[in-house]
């Protein structure tokens, strides 16, 4: 294995009723909503989850006005052989 993950933590304006279609989006594995500093929490999926396609997410989100704040971790994957 040797994969790249990512998650997004993310803060927004929008009512829940409109960041539906953002799960809609390409690179989207799974979001749920957080409690916390945080309203959202979105993760990637394999195929996106490079750093330069999570930037360019993220950038996608700002500028769209999905996102006032974002805050983004990720890491990859090694395989033990």
């Amino acid at each position: 294995m040797n994969a790249w993950n990512s998650v997004i933590f993310m803060k927004s304006n929008k009512p829940w009723s409109d960041l539906s279609s953002m799960m809609k989006w390409d690179g989207v594995e799974k979001m749920w909503s957080t409690t916390g500093d945080w309203d959202w929490c979105i993760k990637l999926d394999k195929n996106s989850s490079t750093p330069e396609k999570t930037e360019a997410f993220v950038n996608r989100m700002r500028e769209g006005n999905w996102a006032t704040d974002t805050k983004t971790h990720w890491w990859k994957e090694l395989s033990a052989k």
